[in-house]
This record gives C-alpha cells, sequence and structure tokens, in this order.
C-alpha cells in the first residue's frame, strides 16, 4: 500500500469516526477506552465503531512507516530537505 492509499483510508476513517463521535457525544478513544474496560453495552454500531478506530490505528502505523521510508530513499537519494510541495516527494522517490 503506497502513502497517498494510506492517507486516504485514513480520512475515510476519520469521517466515519466523526459521525459516530457526533451521535454519540463521545471522541472514538475515551468509546475505546471503555470498550476495552467493558462498560458498554454491545451493539451493532459499538463494533463498527470499534472496526473503525482499531483500522484507522492500523493505517497509522501503516503511514508512519511509509512516510519514514519515502523520506529516507529521498534523503539518499537527493542528499537535500524534502521540499514541501503537493505530493510531498516523487512516488518513485
Amino acid at each position: 500500500m503506497i502513502l497517498e492509499d494510506i492517507l486516504r483510508d485514513i480520512h475515510g476513517l476519520d469521517a466515519k469516526l466523526q459521525e459516530l463521535e457526533q451521535t454519540y457525544s463521545l471522541l472514538s478513544e475515551d468509546m475505546y477506552t471503555l470498550y476495552r474496560l467493558g462498560e458498554l453495552e454491545q451493539s451493532r454500531d459499538l463494533i463498527r465503531w470499534v472496526g473503525y478506530y482499531e483500522l484507522r490505528q492500523e493505517r497509522q502505523r501503516a503511514y508512519t512507516v511509509a512516510l519514514r521510508e519515502r523520506l529516507l530513499v529521498w534523503r539518499n537519494q537527493t542528499g537535500q530537505p524534502v521540499p514541501l510541495r503537493p505530493g510531498l516527494a516523487p512516488v518513485g522517490v
């Protein structure tokens, strides 16, 4: 999975998480803590919410790894700092 795909997934998951947060007036981090403590009643929405939250955490870790790899390749090939521009750095770099 490439950096752009991971970022697109993160944004999509954020939208789903935000919708559930607004519906239940509870931040996802707090929901997850309460879920892990067994303090929330099982429901279809809770199961979806936990799934979205865990997937977002997974994608965030993948993003961190992919970004680090891209920056290392860029630095090794150019020896220069990465310019901030749309797309950050060429995909092939």
